[in-house]
C-alpha cells in the first residue's frame, strides 16, 4: 500500500512540475506556443527551429511560392530553341493565368478568356510566359494577328 501511495505522489509531483514548466517560444516571432498548439520544427541553416502555426504557414507559403516560381521560370530560362507552333504547355498556361489573375489584360473581363500570343506565332512569337497573355474573346478578335 505504501508503494502505491509513493508512486501516486510521484505522478502528482511530476504533473505539478510539468504545469510550471515554461511554454516554448516561436524562434521567429518569439510568441509563446500554447500547450495544446502544435509546434512545427523547421531546419534552417542546419539548426532546428520551433515555430508557431502562424510563422509555419508563412514559411510554407514562401517555400511554395519559391517552388512555383522556379517551376514556371524553367521554360523562359532555357537555351533550347522554342518551337514555333501554337501549342501552349499546361505549365505556361498556369503561370500566365496566375500572373494575369484570371482576367483579360485589356478590359478586365473574366468571361470567355483565351490565351493570346503577344507576338503572333505567324510573326515569330514564342510560347513562353513572356509572350502569352489572357484576353477575352472580344479583345482577342480585335487584336487578331497584330502586334500591339
Amino acid at each position: 500500500m505504501e508503494v502505491i501511495v509513493i508512486i501516486l505522489s510521484l505522478v502528482v509531483l511530476a504533473g505539478i512540475i510539468n504545469a510550471f514548466k515554461p511554454l516554448p517560444k516561436c524562434d521567429i516571432c518569439d510568441t509563446k506556443i500554447g500547450k495544446k498548439a502544435q509546434i512545427h520544427v523547421w531546419e534552417i541553416d542546419g539548426i532546428d527551429n520551433k515555430l508557431c502555426s502562424k510563422c509555419n504557414r508563412k514559411l510554407e507559403s514562401k517555400q511554395h511560392k519559391e517552388k512555383f516560381d522556379a517551376f514556371f521560370h524553367q521554360e523562359d530560362d532555357s537555351n533550347e530553341p522554342v518551337m514555333n507552333n501554337r501549342h501552349i504547355s499546361t505549365q505556361t498556361k498556369n503561370a500566365v493565368w496566375r500572373r494575369d489573375q484570371g482576367m483579360c489584360v485589356e478590359c478586365g473581363s473574366n468571361k470567355n478568356l483565351e490565351f493570346d500570343h503577344i507576338i503572333p506565332v505567324s510573326k515569330g512569337g514564342s510560347n513562353t510566359t513572356r509572350n502569352i497573355q489572357l484576353l477575352c474573346e472580344g479583345c482577342n478578335r480585335r487584336k487578331s494577328a497584330k502586334i500591339q
